[in-house]
């Protein structure tokens, strides 16, 4: 069953929380709402599960319209962010509670609840109350519950954000193992990109109330159609630059007060109009390279100097957070995959920028040059 929303749109008390956006879900997909705090991830997940009326805009589950349809009618399991267990019943009770609120059959509770509670390691657990429980446990719980019912849909609200981080990388794989053996379209919600990346086949990125792009989570890295996307998807961020294009000859070069270099033939036919102007430069941490060790020709037109400020070193290799030269510097990150001595602190070292990696966005409407 596909869920499709048409130009959905929620007003509170005069404020768009949702404005107007469209989208699909296929039959087994996993789909993940991702953006900052405010820009209504979670109130799109209230309008599918029914919790909240929508304003404008239709929702369909199939062929059936359920905007008019109350939230226990729509068969939908959701997992909320507090996992909002039932402090007075046991493990079993709580997994049990949905079946039982449809009058499933006993023998058929009494099966399903065990089943789904071994899929997610807390059979051992079934008569002890959420008290006696750890938060991972709990969390697990939740999922249990909405293992054990049959939906046509299941609804994340950022479930794992109460979790430290070795427990949620236990909880992602226990909630992609719900999807993968439910085979029913999924929404999740939440501000962590990373999260996102690791669990979605596609993620919509979202910016007061609307819907800014959707794709794999590689569309979304590779080709951002705007600069806040380009920015919020990848850890660290992009970096981004203040550059006029400047034509001289048949070249195109990018001038900033950090840098002078000369973007690549094949991005011509889409800049050429932007010769003379202002435009945001964006280079991701990855794509800076100590020259000798750059996987791509290095001259003179590709590079960019600065000062080491911060070395951080991590299992892959060390962020380096350093500033550019000259009066007006600022701030920008490159990631190695090797590590960079502590000698290099306050130490000028020049870098390589793979410019076919590079983004420009306009610098008004902070659209893609090259992907919009």
């Amino acid at each position: 069953m596909e869920i499709t929303v048409n130009n959905l749109t929620k007003q509170f008390e005069g404020k768009l929380a949702v404005n107007d956006i469209s989208f699909a879900i296929g039959e087994h997909e996993f789909l993940v709402l991702v953006g900052p705090s405010g820009c209504g991830k979670t109130t799109t997940l209230r309008l599918l599960a029914g919790l909240e009326m929508t304003t404008a805009g239709e929702i369909y589950f199939g062929s059936r319209r359920v905007n008019d349809i109350r939230p226990k009618d729509r068969n939908v399991a959701m997992v909320f962010q507090d996992y909002a267990v039932f402090p007075h019943l046991t493990v079993f009770e709580n997994i049990a509670y949905g079946l039982r609120s449809r009058r499933v059959a006993r023998d058929i509770i009494q099966e399903s609840v065990p089943a789904a509670a071994r899929t997610f390691r807390i059979d051992h657990l079934l008569k002890r109350k959420p008290r006696q429980l750890s938060g991972g446990e709990r969390q697990r719980v939740a999922l249990a519950r909405a293992l054990v019912r049959d939906a046509d849909i299941y609804l994340y609200d950022e479930p794992l954000s109460n979790l430290d981080a070795q427990l949620r990388h236990q909880a992602r794989e226990d909630i992609l193992a719900l999807h993968q053996r439910k085979q029913r379209p999924s929404i999740y919600v939440t501000h962590d990109q990373s999260e996102a990346m690791a669990l979605g086949d596609r993620i919509a990125v979202m910016r007061g109330g609307k819907i800014e792009q959707i794709g794999t989570g590689t569309e979304l890295y590779e080709r951002p159609q705007n600069q806040f996307v380009a920015f919020f998807i990848g850890t660290p961020s992009i970096n981004l630059f203040e550059v006029t294009l400047r034509g001289e000859g048949e070249a195109i070069w990018a001038d900033s007060p950090a840098f002078s270099i000369r973007l690549p033939e094949e991005l011509y036919p889409k800049i050429r109009s932007y010769v003379g102007k202002k435009v945001q430069f964006g280079i991701r941490p990855e794509d800076l390279h100590v020259p000798k060790r750059a996987p791509f020709p290095v001259d003179a037109d590709t590079m960019i100097g600065g000062v080491v400020n911060v070395i951080e070193p991590s299992s892959t290799g060390s962020s380096v957070y350093m500033s550019t030269l000259g009066e007006k510097s600022q701030d920008f990150i490159a990631t190695f995959n090797l590590r960079l001595p502590a000698t290099y602190l306050g130490k000028e070292i020049e870098l390589a920028m793979n410019l076919r990696r590079a983004h420009l966005f306009d610098f008004e409407t902070e659209k893609s040059l090259l992907y919009s």
